[in-house]
């Protein structure tokens, strides 16, 4: 959700219970390498704009002491600046953080480049009433002293700065936030070291993933359902000379992350030059402005049908993502569904037509009742299982601890496909696992996963059943 300043609530409305704000307080890379202006529309666009700030955001959300805990990731070119002055347009005060307005509660730092840290020692003299915890990994950290001395601990910076090492894949807690980082390859310039962030607060999980070309050895599962991703994107094209993943990249991992909202910042484009002396090429060949760019990712969701689904958004200094908005989207969709099903009091043709469900992990599964047959789409992060069924019936004697939802294969001229067999399990206290088997005899399986969800979504799925479905006789 976006909110323009003047919209923005007071931070009492904005942080209570699990809410989270994430501020962009800058989306530029290395100001020296966007391009000269008679090039690049891009860097004209900057230029007149007066626009120098580099990539970085922040993260606001109450901590155990109802004071607002603000967790700052990278300081680059006019980071301070912004910082402060999104401190003070969203009303925080003294009185309301947990520290002083011009000091973080903590910094993440993804990586050595110059873009990503040069006003570390600015916010560092800032600092007067307490150590200024920075989190980055070790070698990170070594990278860092050497490029600044002065924040050695040889030079009696102990009571100003806490260096906190940190290793990938380790979850660490500040404050109301949990932290995951992920190692990520920058490409051949890529300082070893070099991480994005995982960050969850409640049910809420936001990836914070500029500056990479690909992620090893990560364990998407991690990833999977972010209700924001912020994406950094050198060009439009594919250009891994770049060290960082393109915008038509970040459309692929939207989709197999299923994030419900990302953000497109660090974006230059003057790569995207180079597509232009191929005749055969379709897409951007230049350099966009803001609005140019926006409208082309418009554009690519609406012709894949991805509109609505998956939001894309080129971000701009100064915009705030609220949670509760998010949170309000949720529970509407949850009361309409809720509505729509209980409500069917005729034939079970009346309600919902389809029910999707988000697994907790890496599956979005739609199930479908349509003429007497049962239409199943599973999609992960790679392939899409889109399986059909015939005379779906419940088990005799379902109760809504025992539900199991049975389907037969539809029969070819000479074959016949694979029945189904769907039961709800409940794992622990709040999740449920959707056991869904699509089997050929006995030992030849087309699909068979547990999918799991939450209590919610496992009693969405049984209301459809027992709504939909007459018993088998």
């Amino acid at each position: 959700m976006n909110m323009l300043n003047s919209q923005i609530p007071s931070p009492s409305k904005i942080l209570a219970g699990d809410q989270l704000l994430v501020r962009i307080n800058g989306t530029l890379p290395d100001i020296s390498t966007i391009g000269s202006e008679e090039k690049s529309e891009r860097a004209a666009e900057v230029k007149q704009k007066g626009i120098s700030t580099n990539t970085s955001c922040s993260l606001f959300a109450a901590d155990k002491t109802d004071k607002i805990f603000h967790v700052l990731v990278d300081v680059g070119q006019g980071i301070v600046k912004s910082v402060e002055k999104g401190i003070s347009e969203l009303g925080f005060s003294s009185s309301t953080l947990s520290l002083s307005p011009a000091i973080p509660d903590a910094v993440l730092i993804t990586h050595s480049h110059d873009d990503h840290i040069r006003e570390l020692p600015l916010l560092i003299n800032n600092n007067e009433s307490s150590k200024l915890k920075i989190f980055c990994t070790a070698e990170c950290s070594e990278q860092l002293t050497k490029r600044f001395p002065q924040l050695s601990e040889s030079n009696n910076n102990n009571n100003r700065i806490s260096f906190n090492t940190i290793q990938p894949d380790k979850t660490f807690e500040i404050g109301p936030f949990f932290i995951t980082p992920v190692l990520a390859d920058h490409g051949d310039n890529s300082p070893s070291g070099s991480v994005i962030y995982m960050v969850k607060l409640a049910n809420h999980k936001v990836i914070i993933g500029w500056d990479f070309l690909s992620l090893p050895n990560v364990n998407e599962n991690l990833l999977w359902n972010p209700d924001l991703v912020i994406l950094g994107t050198q060009s439009y094209n594919p250009h891994p000379e770049t060290g960082m993943i393109s915008v038509s990249e970040a459309f692929e991992l939207v989709r197999r992350w299923n994030a419900k909202e990302c953000y497109i910042v660090h974006y230059r484009g003057l790569l995207d030059f180079e597509e232009a002396t191929n005749q055969w090429f379709r897409g951007p060949v230049k350099a966009m402005t803001t609005d140019e760019l926006q409208k082309v990712i418009d554009s690519h969701l609406g012709i894949m049908g991805s509109e609505g689904k998956f939001r894309i958004t080129v971000a701009r200094e100064g915009m705030v993502w609220d949670s509760s908005g998010l949170q309000n989207k949720q529970q509407q969709s949850l009361q309409e569904s809720s509505s729509s099903v209980s409500s069917s009091d005729q034939s079970a043709s009346s309600s919902a037509p389809f029910l999707e469900i988000e697994s907790l992990e890496k599956y979005i599964m739609r199930i479908e009742k349509e003429a007497g047959k049962l239409k199943l789409m599973i999609e992960d992060r790679i392939n899409r299982f889109n399986l059909e069924f015939d005379k779906p019936r419940k088990r005799p004697n379902t109760t809504d601890d025992n539900i199991i939802l049975e389907a037969q294969g539809i029969k070819g001229m000479l074959v016949k496909g694979p029945d189904l067999r769907i039961e709800i399990v409940r794992k622990a206290e709040n999740e449920y696992a959707i056991k869904v088997r699509a089997y050929k005899g006995k030992k030849k399986n087309v699909f068979n996963e547990d999918i799991v969800v939450n209590n919610t979504d496992a009693q969405r799925l049984k209301t459809y059943i027992k709504e939909n479905f007459a018993e088998a006789k």
